[in-house]
This record gives structure tokens, sequence and C-alpha cells, in this order.
């Protein structure tokens, strides 16, 4: 069967009647087209994939397509094939962006080593002794012993900013001293 014989809608028509000639010969005269659109998409890296997409699509469009309706089969196969490509491109960056966010997660335990969620007593004793006179007094007031930084303050007669301060450089100095 010789498509140049034929025109697309009388194909069509042969195929929707159960023609296997004549959907050969349809999958022959599109493969240039769906080759085209693979390498217009940028996608050769998986071409024969890709590829069968494209006769999967052109087979669809055969069957959906409604001659009263569109202009051209051509165009309407062209669109349809447009479309699934740019979704399946879409899926594909998800899924890439997915792998990739959860890359850390997946190998975090191999990579790095678990870290104590306890330090010893020495090693608390080396940072405390870092900690100038004042920061080691709000360090025991309002760590040890819980009291407020207004009264914290008031009793050592300075600004609760000053206090405020402190508390900030103790938080500093710990998580550097005991996180290195």
């Amino acid at each position: 069967m010789d498509f140049r014989k034929y025109n697309d809608y009388e194909i069509i028509d042969l195929i929707k009647q159960g023609n296997e000639e004549a959907l050969n010969l349809m999958f022959e005269k599109y493969r240039y087209l769906i080759a085209k659109k693979i390498i217009q998409f940028n996608l050769t890296e998986d071409f024969d994939d890709f590829h069968q997409e494209g006769l999967m699509v052109l087979y669809k469009s055969v069957m959906k397509f409604d001659d009263t309706r569109t202009k051209t089969f051509t165009r309407f196969f062209e669109m349809n094939f447009e479309r699934h490509l740019i979704t399946l491109i879409r899926s594909r960056k998800r899924k890439q962006r997915f792998m990739i966010d959860r890359l850390p997660l997946l190998y975090a335990e191999v990579i790095q080593e678990a870290k104590s969620d306890y330090y010893t007593e020495i090693e608390i004793r080396k940072v405390l002794d870092r900690l100038s006179d004042l920061e080691k007094v709000v360090f025991e007031q309002r760590f040890i012993q819980n009291q407020e930084v207004q009264i914290i303050a008031k009793n050592h007669q300075v600004e609760p900013k000053t206090i405020y301060n402190a508390i900030e450089r103790i938080r500093k100095k710990i998580k550097f001293h005991l996180d290195t």
C-alpha cells in the first residue's frame, strides 16, 4: 500500500475499519514528523522511547480525529504530540527535582556520622570558661536558675537590652564551640 495514493482522511477511515496495513502506512507517513518534534524538543538521548510515545499519540489521534471539527489531521496530531511531549518533560523535571530534594535525606545517615545529643561535662566546662564575667552570671541566672531578663537587669543595674545581648552571645559561643 502506497500512502501517496491516499489522503489522510481515507487512511484514517481504513484504520477505523480495522485495516492494519493502513495503520502501518500511517506510522510510516508520520515517522519523520515524530522525529522532527523529538529533535525540536531536544529529546534525542531517549529517541527510541519518545518515538514509541509518538506512535502511541498518533494512534490515539487517529482514533479521536473528527474531520468536521479540525482543519487537518497533520495539525491535530502535531498539536497532540507537542502537548504530550511537554507533559513528559514536565513530569521528568518534577521527578528530578523531587530526587534532588530527597537526595540529602536518603544519604544523610550514610554520609555523616550520627551526632551525639549529649555533651560531656568537660566539653561544657570548656565552653563556660570562654564566657566573660557578665556572660557567666547571666548564664547562671537565666539558664540555670530560670530568672526573668528584667529581674537580672535590675539586679545588675543594666538595661534589659544588655542582658538580651549577653544571652545572644552565650548562645553563639555555645553553638560554635559545641558544634565544632
